[in-house]
């Protein structure tokens, strides 16, 4: 399933965000993709968007996360969600 959200997070990153799409891979951060604090609040708006998972509202700590792992903590707050 992370695989999926992976590919969203990079869709969004790319035609929302205009990220640069040679750039975005599961292995860069959100902090090399120059996203600042506004445009990675608006990655977590559409991620809820489009596929339910509530990561919350801490934005802050998120430039590290690669994209890989943000699909991976998007996939653990879905099945954390659904197990409520």
């Amino acid at each position: 399933m992370s695989e999926n959200l992976q590919a969203t997070i990079i869709r969004i990153l790319v035609e929302d965000l205009e990220a640069d799409p040679e750039q975005t891979t599961g292995d860069v951060t959100l902090a090399e993709l120059d996203l600042d604090s506004l445009a990675i609040a608006e990655l977590v708006v559409r991620l809820k968007e489009e596929t339910g998972a509530d990561l919350g509202e801490d934005e802050s700590s998120m430039g590290s996360l690669t994209v890989s792992a943000l699909a991976g903590l998007a996939a653990a707050a879905k099945e954390g969600e659904q197990a409520a």
